[in-house]
C-alpha cells in the first residue's frame, strides 16, 4: 500500500478535504473574543510585557535533534518478513503538534489487519500518541524504545501547536501535504481537550509571527486557517512590535513535553500497556519481536534500521528563563541582526530558541548560540510597547 493509496483511501480523508476545510478561513473578531474569554489570554492587540532575558536568569540550556525528512513525514503500510509494518516517522518540527492526527491514521492503517497484538517502535510523542489510539481501539499493546520519557527527543521540543519544519517546498509531494493537513486537523481537535488541563500541561497563548518585510499569506499554514483562532496575516504592525513592520498573529495551545508526556506515559500504563528496553540494530531485530503486527516510531533511529538515507537531524537549541507569570504570548521571527529568534511561556520558565541546523549531530550546548539568544532576546523585550 502505499501513501497515496491510503491517503485517498480513507474516508475521513476523503470527508475532510472534501468538506472545505482547507479553505483558509479566519476566525471572526466577535470568535475572537469568545475564544480570549476561555483562553485566559489576552486579546491578540493587548500590550505585552517585556522578558527579562540575561544570562543570570538562564536557568539551563538543552539540545535536541528533530527527525527531518525533505520530503516529509514517511507514513504509510509495509511489510517486514511475515509481519505487517507502518512507518511513522520523520516529523521534524512538528512531531508535537501532528502527533495525534498520524497517530489516528497509522493507528487506521493496523486496524485494517485486525491484529490484537501490536508493537510499537519508539516511545516519543508519536510512539505514545499511536500506542495510546490502538489502545483505546481495544488492543494489546507494547511499546519497545532504548529511552523512555523524560530521556526522549520529544522531552526538548519547544511544542507550541503549529507544524514547522515538517518538509522543503520542492520536495514535498501533494498527497503528503493532502496527509499533512487532515493529520493537524485531527490532532489540533484532540489537543484542544486537554487545554488548560493542569495534569497535561497544556494552556493556550497568543502568538506573534513577525517579518521586516510583508509575509506570505498565499496559501494556508498547515491544516488550514482555519485551525488557528482569530487569526489575521501580514498585517501592517503599526505599532511596529519588536521593531518589526508586519506581523501574523493567532491563539494557539502550548504543551509542555515534560508535563505531556508524563502523562500520556501514566495513561498508556494505566490502561495496561507495556513498555520494554531494546534497541533495534536491523531489521531482523524486529522481524524477532512476538507481535505481528508493528509501527515504527522511531525518528531519527529509523534511518540506520530501515536505511532511509533521506532522514537527518535538525538540531535545536533551547534555553530557558525564570519564569514571569506576566507573559502570556509567544512570537518568531527571522531578525535582519540577531538571525533567527523565538520564545514561548511556560510554567516553569520563559522557552528561548532560535536554531535549525540541519545535518549538524552536536548535541552538546553552544555557548556561543546561548549568549546570542539571550542578547537578540533582551534587545527585542526592549522595543516591547515603545
Amino acid at each position: 500500500m502505499h501513501r497515496r493509496d491510503f491517503i485517498f483511501g480513507s474516508s475521513a480523508a476523503v470527508a475532510a478535504l472534501s468538506s472545505g476545510v482547507l479553505s483558509g478561513c479566519t476566525t471572526t473578531p466577535s470568535q475572537a473574543k469568545v475564544f480570549s474569554k476561555y483562553s485566559q489570554v489576552q486579546p491578540i492587540g493587548s500590550p505585552i510585557a517585556p522578558i527579562q532575558s540575561s544570562l543570570d536568569r538562564v536557568t539551563r540550556s538543552i539540545v535536541g535533534l528533530r527527525p527531518f525528512r525533505k520530503p516529509g513525514p514517511r507514513l504509510e503500510a509495509s511489510s517486514i518478513g511475515n509481519k505487517y509494518l507502518v512507518h511513522n516517522y520523520g516529523h521534524g518540527g512538528g512531531g508535537v503538534s501532528l502527533s495525534w492526527g498520524v497517530a489516528e491514521i497509522a493507528a487506521g492503517l493496523i486496524r485494517q489487519q485486525g491484529s490484537g497484538e501490536v508493537g510499537i517502535l519508539g516511545s516519543g510523542v508519536i510512539g505514545l500518541s499511536t500506542a495510546l489510539e490502538l489502545q483505546r481501539s481495544g488492543l494489546n499493546v507494547t511499546i519497545y524504545a532504548k529511552d523512555f520519557p523524560p530521556y526522549t527527543t520529544s522531552n526538548i521540543a519547544g511544542a507550541m501547536w503549529h507544524p514547522v519544519t515538517l518538509f522543503e517546498k520542492d520536495q514535498v509531494s501533494p498527497q503528503t501535504m493532502h496527509m499533512l493537513h487532515l493529520a493537524a486537523q485531527i490532532a489540533f481537535k484532540r489537543f484542544i481537550t486537554y487545554a488548560n488541563d493542569t495534569r497535561y500541561g497544556v494552556t493556550w497563548i497568543r502568538q506573534h509571527g513577525l517579518s521586516n518585510k510583508p509575509m506570505d499569506s498565499s496559501n494556508p499554514y498547515i491544516g488550514g486557517d482555519a485551525l488557528y483562532p482569530g487569526l489575521v496575516r501580514n498585517q501592517s504592525n503599526q505599532n511596529a512590535m519588536f521593531g518589526m513592520p508586519y506581523y501574523d498573529a493567532y491563539y494557539t495551545l502550548m504543551i509542555d513535553p515534560d508535563i505531556y508526556l508524563r502523562a500520556l506515559v501514566n495513561d498508556f500504563r494505566s490502561a495496561g500497556g507495556k513498555m520494554v528496553e531494546q534497541s533495534f540494530e536491523s531489521p531482523e531485530d524486529i522481524a524477532n519481536l512476538p507481535q505481528s503486527s508493528i509501527v515504527n516510531c522511531m525518528g531519527l533511529g529509523a534511518g540506520k534500521v530501515f536505511n532511509d538515507e533521506s532522514i537527518i537531524p535538525a538540531r535545536g537549541q533551547l534555553s530557558f528563563l525564570l519564569p514571569q507569570s506576566n507573559i502570556d504570548y509567544g512570537y518568531a521571527m527571522m531578525h535582519p541582526n540577531h538571525g533567527l529568534l523565538y520564545s514561548f511561556p511556560r510554567k516553569a520558565g520563559i522557552l528561548i530558541g532560535g536554531s535549525v541546523g540541519k545535518g549538524d549531530w552536536n548535541l552538546g550546548v553552544d555557548e556561543s548560540e546561548v549568549k546570542r539568544m539571550v542578547k537578540g532576546h533582551a534587545m527585542l523585550a526592549s522595543l516591547a510597547n515603545s
